[in-house]
């Protein structure tokens, strides 16, 4: 059942790409229909079937057990006494199903809303198929079982946000923004190769080579002294490969210094903007260090006077900052969103590098929720001015667009973390857990807790220029101002309702215990008990 899970999304994306050949271009309304609900249908069953598999992956005995399946043998390798064989396999742990859940569910949520945002554009079925296959790409990423399997659908959604970027293609600006996002991203690919392939000869040092991702966790958490010292003696090696990997993900995830792309990337349409920075390629860094936990809490070895965490820690400092300060002075309601997820991003990061990685994931699915519910809002925005991004020329929004507000301001209510919003819980731990760390980590947490206050002002500029602020529009822009359709407005209202109330999820519930957090404890909870253990 697992493989279905990919493989629908890639399904719908084949059937809508033959739609999009040739005479597409003239779709009529029906067969727009038609395209409209393989669109939805095919990562809506996925979200389906990853509850299933959510429910019996907990009615098994034990906390750290997993759904598997593999799929083929992609290729064997023998010679002498060297012997490796990479089987292309699916795996379905805690940390899987947590990831999905949001990926599928508000992934399809934005194609629901993409029908009436695109339904006039000529390349209506094109667009739905790049959807459905960046759906494909990121699930793929997700659920695949080893670092190959990772990787295929790391390049995929490097892809897909190329063609998605660069989709109204006969404008040469957005044809660069594309460009300069996938070339941008190899360079970050680049680390990911290195890291893997020095991460394998870490593995490999005592005959138990493998990129497996259950095989690296054993290798790792293993404490017998033969392989502590193996640990020891591959100090360098697993540095290198924690460093590289990283790099790594600072593209996809748009952290300094590989940030610049992401900024660039609303020059495609809203629904993309909200896929990319909520639901699926930017949450892919932080993914990644957290299913490599075990490895980074092994990277003691210093370069340049820093451990691999506690550059991961600074580089997410200095990318909040600096995404916050931008965020100060733009004036397109799109970029200002844009330049929030960096520095969104950034505070992940932070929790990261303090070893806090069930906070940092707790943070991915909590700005999930808040980034889709404002882009979104934005999209309905820029709707019902016919395509007026300047926030300069809004004002006076709250009661022409009274539904489009309200929903728009719960998503700032959740980013700003006031009291009551997701974003409060997860913002307010990621503090917590830098003001209790080690070293310089209360520093850092300093500079984060002064970042968040910025959050906060520049959050507040977006929503007075564009819905409290004397209205600055013309009269006949006045005139023509209108509320989405509900295909758009649903979305966003599912979405807004959801970015003010997941953040109860790290609360006890009744039962003791944190919930999030101790879900995901099978998974991330020995990576950070061993860099607790090491900061004291």
């Amino acid at each position: 059942m697992l493989w279905l899970i990919p493989f629908l999304p890639l399904l719908g994306a084949l059937i809508n790409g033959m739609l999009s050949l040739g005479a597409a271009r003239s779709l009529s309304g029906p067969s727009r229909g038609f395209v409209s609900l393989i669109a939805v249908l095919m990562p809506g069953l996925s979200f389906v079937l990853t509850v299933v598999a959510t429910i019996r992956l907990n009615q098994l005995q034990g906390g750290n057990v997993a759904l598997t399946q593999d799929l083929w043998q992609w290729f064997g390798v023998s010679t002498g006494t060297f012997n490796f064989t990479l089987t292309l396999g699916l795996l379905f742990d805690r940390l899987t199903s947590m990831m999905l859940l949001f990926v599928t569910g508000i992934g399809t949520l934005i194609h629901v809303y993409s029908i009436g945002y695109m339904w006039s554009d000529r390349g209506f079925a094109r667009f739905m198929t790049y959807l459905n296959l960046f759906m494909f790409s990121m699930i793929t990423l997700v659920i695949g079982d080893s670092l190959p399997a990772t990787f295929l659908g790391w390049e995929g959604v490097g892809l897909c946000s190329y063609l998605l970027i660069g989709f109204w293609s006969t404008n040469n600006e957005y044809n660069d923004a594309a460009r300069k996002a996938f070339v941008v991203n190899r360079i970050g690919d680049l680390g990911f190769l290195l890291g893997a392939f020095a991460l394998f000869m870490v593995l490999n040092s005592d005959g138990h080579g493998s990129l497996n991702y259950r095989d690296i966790a054993v290798w790792f958490q293993d404490g017998t002294s033969g392989r502590v010292a193996a640990i020891a003696a591959q100090g360098g090696l697993i540095s290198a490969a924690a460093l590289l990997i990283f790099f790594g993900c600072t593209g996809k995830s748009a952290q300094i210094p590989l940030v610049t792309w992401l900024p660039d990337a609303m020059a495609g349409p809203t629904p993309v903007s909200a896929l990319i920075h909520a639901a699926t390629m930017v949450t892919s860094g932080v993914y990644l260090l957290a299913r490599l936990s075990d490895l980074y809490a092994h990277a003691t070895v210093t370069v340049l006077g820093l451990t691999p965490l506690q550059w991961v820690l600074v580089v997410g400092c200095v990318t909040a900052v600096w995404g916050a300060v931008a965020g100060l002075v733009q004036t397109d309601i799109k970029k200002a969103l844009a330049y929030s997820t960096v520095s969104q991003l950034g505070f992940m990061f932070m929790a990261a590098g303090v070893g806090a990685f069930d906070v940092a994931l707790f943070h991915v699915f909590t700005h999930a929720f808040f980034k889709a519910t404002l882009f979104l809002a934005a999209g309905s925005v820029i709707h019902g001015l016919h395509h007026e991004q300047d926030m300069r020329k809004m004002g006076g929004l709250a009661k022409l667009m009274p539904i489009t507000y309200t929903w728009f301001f719960c998503g700032w209510f959740a980013i700003i973390g006031l009291p009551g919003g997701s974003g409060f819980w997860s913002k307010d731990l990621i503090l917590e857990r830098l003001f209790a760390g080690a070293n310089f980590a209360p520093v850092i947490g300093a500079i984060a807790a002064a970042t968040a206050f910025l959050t906060a002002v520049y959050m507040t500029r977006v929503m007075y220029l564009t819905f409290w602020s004397p209205s600055r529009l013309s009269d006949e822009a006045k005139a023509h101002v209108h509320e989405s359709p509900a295909t758009m407005l649903v979305p966003i209202t599912i979405l807004g309702f959801g970015s003010l109330v997941v953040g109860v999820l790290w609360a006890p519930l009744g039962f003791g215990v944190h919930f999030f957090g101790n879900y995901l404890a099978p998974v991330v909870g020995g990576a950070q008990q061993v860099v607790a253990a090491a900061a004291q």
